[in-house]
């Protein structure tokens, strides 16, 4: 022979058996290993694989492309330059479909013609080209203009006024879709009585209802689940908490929150809008409503949600407190703050500093504060069955958004361990 050394083999050989490919089925990230050898996936959110059905020896392989985490598709802040023209902002979230709301805010003029502009809200329940302004009591108004349209991937807009698109002025728009524990949008038309349901979606613990009377001029009234029904604030003004009989008459479910015969809720024959943001303190809730004694003993210490914000509304509740604006902080606008009740430009400030685990005051505002905060994105993760013997010593990371990784595995266990190793590492 002409290569007589000796050799041996470690484990079994299989002889005679289909070694052709044969894509297998995943189905809620259970693998079914009697379908196939080779599986295709694209994981949505955290992700956990289970192995069934192992022959005694098999080797199989999995192609899973990374998708966006929850967070990512329900919510989104987007900064950009005004262009005098129709722009299309693209963050994938399907407001067409899913329907929510987006929330346009001028931030600074580059060339000193814009010296202000008013918050503009604009949601699919109401329609297109009609905005309400959170810093005013004003009614709707329609504004053709904007030439608006609400997409499966985001919002498409004009320029109206210098509120949206003034030519060389910088913006953001924050975007909410409509999500079960996270955010949901509702209409109604007021019939004046003293006790009336109006149902929503949320299907969770309500943390934070915000309505808005827009036939007509009106203050926007707030329930804040801190603070009870019965102690309400005002989006558009820096009054703290207060009573007001009519509005908020008990605690809201997961299904309906209840209205009294208040002008401001619920006036028979007006129209309303009321956002919803729910409170979910789940290891995988994307949004939290909650509120913290601002003093002195309170200062550079973190309110701890569990997780990293991208975006918080707070505001000073009780009487006394030095924060009367409803300050906005996001993490693409590091240090700056716009208010949702001024029109002014953002502007330079440190009075809250987000961290990898809420947030930290490091002013002493006094009494009571209030927040809307909701999670930062990141990449999904992927759990693995833990017999898996990963040949690297540590488990791959996850495949980033749109990234493709395949991971070959086998057992000659029966399944009782398998050999895992990232065959390939983004394939796209």
């Amino acid at each position: 022979m002409a290569n007589d050394k000796d050799f041996v083999v470690n484990g079994p050989v299989v002889v005679g058996k289909d070694t052709k490919v044969t894509v297998g089925t995943i189905a809620s990230g259970a693998v079914d290993l009697s379908t196939g050898n080779y599986f295709t996936d694209s994981p949505s959110g955290d992700y956990t694989y289970t192995f069934a059905n192992p022959g005694d020896v098999q080797s199989f392989q999995i192609q899973a492309t990374g998708g966006s985490d929850a967070v990512a598709e329900t919510f989104s802040t987007d900064i950009y330059t005004g262009t005098g023209a129709s722009q299309t902002i693209t963050n994938g979230l399907d407001l067409s479909g899913d329907g929510g709301l987006t929330w346009f805010k001028w931030r600074g003029s580059n060339d000193g013609v814009i010296s202000s502009a008013w918050n503009l809200l604009i949601d699919t329940e109401r329609g297109v080209n009609k905005f309400i302004s959170s810093d005013r009591t004003a009614a709707e108004q329609t504004q053709s203009a904007l030439d608006m349209t609400f997409n499966s991937n985001g919002v498409t807009f004009n320029d109206y006024a210098g509120f949206t698109s003034y030519t060389g002025d910088d913006y953001v728009l924050w975007s909410f879709k409509k999500q079960a524990k996270f955010f949901d949008v509702v209409t109604w038309t007021g019939d004046g009585s003293a006790s009336r349901n109006i149902s929503h979606n949320l299907g969770a613990t309500v943390g934070t209802i915000i309505v808005k009377r827009y036939n007509t001029t009106e203050d926007w009234v707030v329930f804040h689940r801190s603070l009870g029904a019965n102690n309400q604030l005002k989006l558009n003004k820096t009054d703290a908490a207060g009573s007001l009989s009519g509005l908020f008459i008990s605690t809201p479910t997961d299904s309906v929150f209840t209205v009294g015969s208040n002008s401001a809720i619920n006036a028979n024959g007006s129209t309303y809008v009321a956002y919803l943001f729910a409170h979910d303190t789940a290891s995988d809730g994307l949004i939290q409503c909650g509120s913290f004694v601002n003093d002195a003993s309170s200062v550079d210490v973190e309110v701890n949600l569990g997780w990293k914000p991208q975006w918080l509304l707070i505001k000073g509740a009780s009487s006394g407190s030095g924060l009367g604006h409803w300050y906005i902080y996001d993490s693409s606008r590091t240090g700056q703050i716009l208010s949702a009740n001024q029109s002014a430009a953002e502007s330079a400030d440190t009075s809250f500093t987000l961290t990898n685990n809420g947030f930290t005051p490091t002013t002493n505002f006094g009494g009571t504060l209030i927040y809307i905060a909701i999670r930062s994105a990141s990449a999904p993760a992927i759990t693995w069955p833990t017999n898996i013997e990963w040949t690297a010593g540590s488990t791959p990371s996850t495949p980033a958004e749109g990234e493709t990784d395949v991971y070959t595995f086998t057992t000659d266990d029966g399944g009782t361990t398998y050999t895992g190793i990232q065959s390939i590492d983004n394939a796209s």
